[in-house]
């Protein structure tokens, strides 16, 4: 089986952990790094033994990668994802896709034009406990579901609007409220170089991406497959919840059986389970880390490649959860609920 030859557009902490799940994996060969900083780009390249470089493009000409990562800013994802696709390598992005849908939807017709792979990393699909998870609901564990309640750090509001989709597929409508104020999000919230969080594609924009002081979504699933019935799962995030003693907590309450899963941290993303059959089995595993979290789905995305299977989640996939995205939002904006 010949190696995949990778190469991590940025060098933030996402792309570190790229690198690291591209060094550790038995068939991809990491070869380069691209940052706008020469500076940044030759510490992290020293450290992995690659090459640095400050052009996508000139990276994309001499190294001619089999599969990039880019692990950018969100407002800096479309360029490089277009150029690599564009120059016959496929592409896992960092979540969320973009940030707006139109650039998103511009990067998955590339895609398709090139006829090469577009994923996006929703890492938190891979943790142990989220797939047990999904295959108990599937399997018809806990009966029809009837409400999935979940409160989380605003960073994880987007992150856990993938999850609920993973679980439960796609709702048939939300309604949100929103209590926002840029100008009040603590330090460790703090958009880079001074840039807010809110996308202003358009006013109102139709993205907010880590709502400050306080949001909630409700969203009402419409699943046969599931249940018989609608059921609704909540989401409320914050800024002021304390993310490294909290990245979310969540309840599944269904006719046959229930979970919680309460305080998820960087050290265990699995969280610690109580109430119901499926605890004790998550209770069982090992605890799975922020990092771990990271060498499990960019491995899972090398092997769909190199074994010719889906990726764990497509361009498709993380459009669908930016359109739910700016649906929660305009709900919020508007007061009103909103079809999808």
């Amino acid at each position: 089986m010949p190696d995949l030859k990778t190469a991590v557009i940025g060098t933030g902490g996402a792309a570190r952990l790229h690198l690291e799940a591209y060094a550790a994996h038995p068939h991809t060969r990491p070869v380069a790094v691209v940052s706008h900083s020469l500076t940044r780009a030759a510490t992290l390249a020293a450290e992995f033994d690659l090459r640095p470089y400050t052009s996508v493009e000139s990276m994309l000409a001499h190294e001619h990668p089999d599969l990039v990562s880019v692990a950018t800013l969100e407002w800096d994802h479309e360029a490089p994802v277009l150029l690599s696709l564009a120059n016959g390598a496929h592409v896992l992005c960092e979540k969320i896709l973009a940030s707006s849908l139109a650039s998103a939807e511009r990067m998955l017709a590339a895609a398709t034009a090139a006829r090469r792979t577009l994923g996006v990393n929703y890492n938190y699909r891979a943790v142990p406990a989220h797939r047990l998870l999904r295959e108990a609901l599937l399997a018809g564990q806990f009966g029809a579901p009837a409400l999935f309640a979940a409160h989380c750090h605003a960073y994880l509001f987007p992150h856990l609007i993938g999850l609920l989709r993973c679980f439960f597929g796609d709702p048939v409508q939300v309604s949100a409220s929103l209590v926002d104020d840029q100008s009040l999000r603590p330090p460790v919230s703090t958009g880079p170089s001074g840039r807010p969080w809110i996308y202003p594609e358009i006013d109102p924009a139709p993205m907010l991406y880590h709502p400050s002081i306080a949001a909630s979504a409700t969203f009402r699933f419409a699943n046969p497959r599931l249940s018989p019935h609608d059921f609704l799962a909540t989401l409320s995030a914050s800024a002021l919840v304390p993310l490294e003693d909290n990245f979310w907590s969540f309840a599944l309450y269904g006719a046959a059986g229930s979970l919680l899963i309460d305080r998820a941290t960087r050290a265990n993303l699995n969280g610690t389970p109580s109430l119901g059959p499926l605890a004790p089995q998550i209770a069982a595993l090992p605890p799975c880390s922020y990092p771990e979290s990271f060498f499990l789905s960019v491995s899972a995305f090398a092997d769909a490649l190199l074994h010719n299977r889906p990726v764990p989640v497509t361009a498709e996939d993380g459009l669908a959860a930016l359109r739910l995205g700016a649906a929660r939002t305009r709900a919020a904006r508007t007061a009103r609920p909103s079809p999808l």
